[in-house]
């Protein structure tokens, strides 16, 4: 298996979108008729996706769709470089993050003063999204939570049959310590990230994978649990 895929359960990879490993998630899901990418991490990860799909036997003709969890440019930048090479792919999203995605609309500003600054030039994909999907929607087995506050379309997947949950960055772990949101001050409305990210604690889950940080296993209820108490949002 290539370096930076990692098999998590039956017919679900987890692929690093940079060199450094659990930085940046993005997972490859199994289906009958080839695979879904969930996210395309930032630009320069779209070597890394194909040497990915490649090393699970498959092209770009069997990535057939790619579902954004939102709208930020280290979950959306791959997307117009793995499109010119599997333009056939469908892409989905919630209805507010294609309205971003698109570009029909601009970025979710973020609620910090200074990263909002930072932020002011910056501008979506400007890729057309060909499917919506809302809450309860499957993506490859894994029902759509919405999950908003980090961005206000923002979306989270659990496969209930085993308990998986791919929280995005409903909760993040960067550096060290996992938090609601990855960080306040990345999210667009702090207080709704805390309450979707007790929303997720309702559900029955087990195993837990965050597009930012490590792959929780045993305990992953109880650290996720501790970080909405700890928050302060």
């Amino acid at each position: 298996m290539t370096k930076g895929l990692e098999k998590i359960a039956p017919g679900v990879y987890r692929v690093d979108a940079i060199g450094f490993k659990n930085a940046i998630n993005m997972l490859l899901l199994e289906n009958d008729d080839g695979w879904t990418l969930v996210d395309t991490g930032v630009a320069g990860s779209v070597g890394r996706i194909k040497d990915a799909i490649a090393s699970l036997g498959a092209g770009p003709g069997d990535l057939k769709r790619i579902f954004l969890t939102h709208q930020h440019d280290d979950h959306t930048g791959g997307l117009k470089g793995l499109l010119e090479w599997a333009p056939n792919t469908e892409v989905g999203s919630t209805s507010h993050e294609a309205d971003v995605i698109s570009g029909r609309r601009g970025l979710d500003p973020p609620s910090n003063a200074f990263f909002r600054r930072m932020s002011s030039n910056a501008r979506p994909p400007g890729v057309p999204v060909g499917k919506v999907l809302r809450e309860g929607d499957l993506v490859s087995g894994f029902r759509l939570i919405s999950t908003p506050g980090h961005t206000l379309g923002h979306a989270s997947l659990l496969r209930d049959s085993d308990g998986l949950l791919f929280t995005a960055d409903a909760f993040g772990c960067l550096p060290r310590r996992i938090r609601v949101g990855v960080r306040k001050a990345l999210c667009t409305d702090p207080p709704l990230a805390k309450r979707s990210a007790q929303k997720l604690l309702a559900e029955d889950f087990a195993t837990v994978i965050m597009a930012h940080g490590p792959v929780l296993r045993e305990g992953a209820r109880a650290r996720l649990q501790e970080s909405v108490e700890r928050c302060r949002y």
